[in-house]
């Protein structure tokens, strides 16, 4: 189609009806996202954003002019830089730069400080953190509920329950939590699926030839850079190659497309290792300077420490307890239909030509509640401090949707769906109205924090509040518009006589290769 005929209606073709759906599905989730406005001061957000706001307005990756009453910081060489892994905020240095080519008195600022115990977040980094993450954050998370969608369709045989699970993950996980906030758990989780998402589309059973190993080059350079947005990430890249060589027919070649994609973002996170710290593979964990954490940090001459000395040990009965089902951070009581993934997990196994995503969700999940519940006690332990449940598992999330979608064709694991799935929407909206983030000090805040705060309309600042209501009633707008969509949806699903295959053209992943099994002989 010419670029004019897009802007004449009437030559535009008509968008099919699974495009409706999934434009439906991203404005939903777009608005319920973007509807909540974080206003406070948020340690581990700006320490992102400071390592941005450095490098476009001072050419430089250390944050001196931004560190005071930063908790999340790092000191080395009469320095100040962000602890963090740097990957979201690289991400972010193309938006600030064309948030201040546009207008130049917009700056980012760091903390206002008022008395020793006193300090603020100035109003213009309010509103360019909320635009930063609306933009890199919110939008991406939306699109990815889209692909999900597109997805889980072919292994539920049923748009309206592939439509289910892209929701509930979206609305009822903590997914939705830091798909608010400018948080790099959540673009970790997209940056992984989505390598997994490439491979399985496009890698898997695809005869060898240089697309397929583009496609793989592709994945890798999406693990590569989701472990430089979170370090703890390279344990699923890691299961990610070992998938690429056991599903890619031409095996070695396809792994080492997959590793030579990883090959830029480690490129450039040595490059900002050896600009801050002066050692390729030294790290902001190796010198954190802040009295709400422990440092004992001892780096080698490459940078390279003993995991140990980060506070990583032996997961102790009590971690994983309260990463799971504990009252503390308990992910299964605030999302419980993630517990149906121990059932879904049964019907993957007994499907013979999925053995490999079988073996690949089976270790993420188990590894990744092994290594959360390994860390220490001190705020950046397994709590994940400041958070809801613990924000370290985020990007494990997506990996258990597909045993979920398989065991779906069973009418009481669906029954039971939609009893869990609508708790956990509802437990995840509380907690994100009433607060976004869980005390550190509070062992009960399901209890103590999210139902009072909610049902007594202490609620974070919202898009409602901006037009004057209070309380709950701020909440109306968001409502009535989620129920239109909602409604929307419902209808699309059930448009008399316009039912659409499993192999319609229109689905963007998930296509199986010619000759692939449906089931197991």
């Amino acid at each position: 189609m010419r670029l004019r005929d897009r802007f004449d209606r009437s030559k535009r073709k008509p968008s099919s009806l699974p495009q409706r759906i999934g434009f439906a599905l991203f404005w939903l989730l777009v608005l319920a996202y973007g509807f909540m406005i974080p206003l406070g001061a948020n340690w581990n957000a700006e320490s992102h954003l400071y390592l941005t706001f450095a490098i476009v307005d001072h050419h430089s990756v250390n944050i001196d002019p931004y560190h005071q009453r930063l908790g999340d910081e790092s000191f080395y060489g009469g320095h100040y830089y962000t602890d963090k892994a740097p990957g979201l905020s690289f991400l972010a240095v193309p938006l600030y730069a064309g948030l201040r080519a546009v207008n130049p008195h917009t700056k980012g600022q760091g903390y206002g400080v008022h008395s020793h115990m006193r300090y603020s977040i100035p109003r213009s980094t309010v509103y360019l953190r909320y635009i930063i993450t609306y933009l890199l954050i919110v939008l991406p998370s939306a699109i990815f509920g889209v692909l999900l969608w597109l997805f889980l369709r072919r292994f539920t045989q049923s748009d309206g329950w592939a439509l289910a699970i892209a929701v509930v993950y979206s609305l009822g996980t903590i997914a939705f939590v830091y798909s608010t906030q400018f948080f790099s758990h959540q673009v970790t989780a997209i940056l992984l699926f989505g390598s997994f998402l490439v491979m399985f589309s496009r890698v898997r059973m695809q005869a060898p030839n240089m697309t397929v190993l583009g496609f793989a080059a592709l994945a890798g350079l999406l693990a590569g850079y989701a472990v430089i947005t979170e370090y703890p990430a390279a344990v699923i890249a890691a299961l990610l190659a070992a998938y690429c060589y056991v599903v890619a027919p031409g095996r070695a070649r396809a792994l080492v497309a997959f590793i030579l994609g990883l090959v830029p973002a480690a490129a450039l996170n040595v490059t900002y290792n050896l600009l801050a710290f002066g050692k390729p593979f030294s790290t902001g964990y190796s010198y954190v300077h802040s009295e709400a954490y422990q440092s004992q940090v001892h780096a080698g001459t490459l940078g390279l420490a003993n995991p140990a000395s980060y506070g990583i040990r032996a997961p102790s009965w009590n971690s994983l307890w309260q990463i799971t089902f504990g009252p503390y951070r308990g992910i299964f009581l605030i999302s419980p239909v993630l517990l149906l993934f121990f059932v879904g997990v049964v019907f993957l196994w007994r499907r013979r030509d999925l053995r490999a995503e079988f073996w690949l969700c089976s270790l993420v999940v188990i590894l990744y509640f092994l290594m959360d519940a390994s860390r220490g006690v001190e705020q950046n332990g397994w709590s994940g401090g400041w958070s809801i449940a613990s924000r370290h598992l985020t990007p494990m999330l997506p990996f258990m949707l597909l045993p979920i979608a398989l065991a779906l064709r069973i009418r009481a694991f669906r029954l039971a769906f939609v009893a869990l799935g609508s708790a956990s929407i509802a437990m995840t909206f509380m907690a994100v109205a009433g607060g976004d983030q869980f005390s550190f000090s509070d062992h009960n805040p399901l209890v103590n924090e999210m139902l009072p705060n909610f049902f007594n309309g202490n609620l974070i600042a919202n898009w409602g509040a901006a037009f004057g209501l209070r309380g709950l009633a701020s909440l109306v707008p968001l409502a009535v518009l989620a129920a239109a969509l909602l409604s929307r949806l419902l209808w699309l699903l059930h448009v008399k006589g316009r039912r659409f295959t499993l192999h319609e053209p229109a689905l963007l992943v998930g296509v199986p290769p010619r000759g692939y099994p449906e089931e197991a002989g």
